[in-house]
């Protein structure tokens, strides 16, 4: 499917992104959404520790979080796509066997993929999940607003004077810091 035919369809606080017709929904959120492909199932998280890494830390790539059994491994790829607006994502994509039945690992900075498939529905999910990762946008600042505790740190000089405060000999530091409490709620 060339990128001008694919059309966002859902939409929610943090992602819109589009699901295609052969593909159903029976679970949502702001963040996720829980999918159903023929006989495979798939769950679509939006990646927010890997989006509050990007706008901080820009230098360091999308990390594997380790989740699967590294012997079930059977196929790894590391490329990039083009998504509808034009912009290319970096991503990571897995498959790990489990006994005749595998589990599929999608990771870019902005989505993450868990799915599950019978062998002979494995390309078909795989083709739903970049699909839908090509369809996707995230609204990356209202991610890192709601969801990081990092706040920008504001450069002005203010001087401290580190030896107006005389530290007593005998005592402890809960004494020292309530008797400073409340001599500065008298001042």
């Amino acid at each position: 499917m060339s990128r001008d035919k694919i059309r966002r369809n859902n939409y929610s606080k943090y992602i819109d992104y589009y699901l295609p017709s052969d593909t159903s929904e029976f679970e949502g959120s702001d963040l996720s959404g829980c999918f159903v492909y023929d006989r495979s199932r798939f769950i679509m998280d939006v990646n927010v520790s890997g989006i509050i890494n990007d706008k901080y830390y820009p230098e360091l790539d999308p990390m594997d979080e380790g989740f699967f059994d590294k012997d079930k491994l059977v196929y790894t790829r590391s490329s990039s796509y083009i998504d509808v607006d034009g912009n290319v994502h970096d991503f990571l994509y897995r498959v790990y066997d489990y006994d005749d039945r595998y589990l599929t690992y999608f990771l870019s900075n902005d989505l993450i993929f868990y799915g599950y498939a019978l062998e002979e529905d494995l390309v078909g999910l795989s083709s739903r999940i970049l699909l839908m990762a090509k369809g996707a946008e995230v609204r990356k600042s209202d991610v890192v607003a709601n969801y990081s505790l990092r706040d920008e740190i504001d450069f002005e000089k203010q001087q401290v004077n580190l030896f107006e405060t005389i530290m007593p000999v005998n005592g402890n530091v809960n004494e020292f810091l309530i008797n400073r409490q409340e001599e500065e709620s008298t001042q």
